[in-house]
């Protein structure tokens, strides 16, 4: 998940960095915005996973 949100990342800089006209300050914004949600996102998929292995660990310690 990590890698693929690097690549991702990744691949969306070249693409902005590629324009050769500059980037407007709303260019930056969006893509800022753009970078934010992923990560939230990743964030999030992240957690719910480690609150799932959490849970299996508390089960195990009481024996259920």
């Amino acid at each position: 998940m990590l890698r693929k949100l690097g690549s991702l990342l990744g691949k969306v800089w070249t693409a902005i960095r590629a324009d050769e006209r500059g980037l407007t300050t709303l260019e930056y914004v969006i893509a800022a915005g753009i970078i934010l949600v992923v990560l939230a996102a990743a964030i999030v998929a992240w957690n719910n996973g480690l609150a799932t292995r959490i849970g299996e660990l508390i089960g195990q310690l009481l024996g259920q």
